[in-house]
């Protein structure tokens, strides 16, 4: 699995991921952190962890608001739901 579908799996899945003291914490649904999927996040985490602190993204349904930089990347416009995206268009 690449990097940005992990991205858009973990999204799909509503899966937040937070730095936690240089560490990646996650929040997901119970069940959706399956060993496998936990592997795989495990192999990406210091490219995650440098995801959410380029732009402090989270997975969007509670609408947080997002840091200008996430525009930068186009792996942190994955987390980013369409929503936000059009309301950051029309600022």
């Amino acid at each position: 699995m690449t990097f940005e579908q992990l991205i858009l799996e973990l999204r799909d899945k509503q899966v937040r991921i937070y730095d936690d003291k240089n560490a990646i914490k996650l929040q997901a649904p119970k069940g959706v952190l399956t060993p496998g999927l936990l592997e795989i996040i495990t192999s990406y985490s210091a490219d995650l962890l440098y995801l959410v602190r380029l732009g402090d993204v989270r997975v969007c349904p509670d609408k947080i608001e997002h840091r200008p930089s996430w525009r930068y990347s186009s792996a942190a416009r994955s987390f980013v739901c369409a929503t936000c995206r059009k309301e950051e268009a029309a600022a």
